[in-house]
């Protein structure tokens, strides 16, 4: 099952780098211009400044970005199986109510200052855990929103270090990283916390993950993509089954 899951997220980044348009650059009486093409024909033209043309080039960007990620993926792939992965048909979640949940989230402005601060891609995290996990999940395309607002007993706000989506499964996966678990009172005032997310349908397994560190226990990569990835299959059930 773990192998569908792995197809389906391969299938999912070549179905939008093939809805994405050929988006290029140029040059018009000296200026500078981005031009898309559809069926190698140009359909349009904008200069780079204007609004339009800025939202090709982020369009480039992303599809860009989409490339990276599934070079990396399908890398992965020919080293666990041997051979190209094939594609399998993606189901078009478009707008559902998950993905408008996820982009509503607002992101806490973070003026935390410690030793452990630290800061990727122009955002300050916590701590390095923090920013790894969030490093980690642009690596794999997962899309994430750091310390988001949610309510829980109507009118009370947290803010779980990570909410993450997972487009091909339209998941939603809230996510807490707890880095001082050699001291009792800290595990004992967090468990209180994760109890208030599953009042709010935040089910450990199911659509929230806890990620337990010390300073003796290191930060393993694959060992959190697999804990993403056993959530994911469970899904993955409930929706291809």
């Amino acid at each position: 099952m773990k192998k569908n899951v792995e197809q389906l997220k391969i299938s999912y980044f070549r179905y939008m780098i093939d809805s994405c348009s050929d988006i290029r650059f140029g040059y018009r009486k000296k200026l500078r211009v981005v031009r898309r093409y559809e069926d190698k024909k140009r359909v349009e033209e904008r200069r780079i400044h204007t609004k339009r043309g800025k939202e090709l080039i982020a369009l480039r960007d992303e599809c860009e970005y989409y490339m990276q990620v599934l070079k990396k993926l399908e890398s992965e792939w020919i080293n666990k199986y041997g051979t190209p992965c094939e594609s399998v048909k993606v189901k078009p979640f478009k707008r559902t109510l998950n993905r408008r949940r996820f982009d509503s989230f607002k992101e806490r402005c973070n003026t935390y200052e410690s030793n452990t601060s630290t800061f990727y891609n122009g955002k300050k995290y916590k701590s390095k855990l923090e920013s790894d996990f969030a490093k980690l999940m642009d690596e794999y395309g997962i899309p994430y929103k750091y310390e988001p607002e949610i309510t829980y007993a109507g009118t009370e706000t947290m803010d779980p270090d990570f909410i993450i989506y997972l487009p091909w499964l339209d998941l939603l996966i809230l996510v807490e990283i707890f880095g001082a678990c050699a001291d009792v009172k800290y595990l004992k005032r967090n468990r209180l916390k994760l109890h208030y997310y599953m009042l709010e349908e935040w089910i450990p397994g199911w659509n929230m993950l806890a990620l337990y560190y010390t300073d003796k226990t290191p930060y393993i990569r694959e060992m959190v993509i697999e804990e993403i990835e056993n959530i994911e299959i469970r899904k993955y059930l409930s929706v291809y089954n």
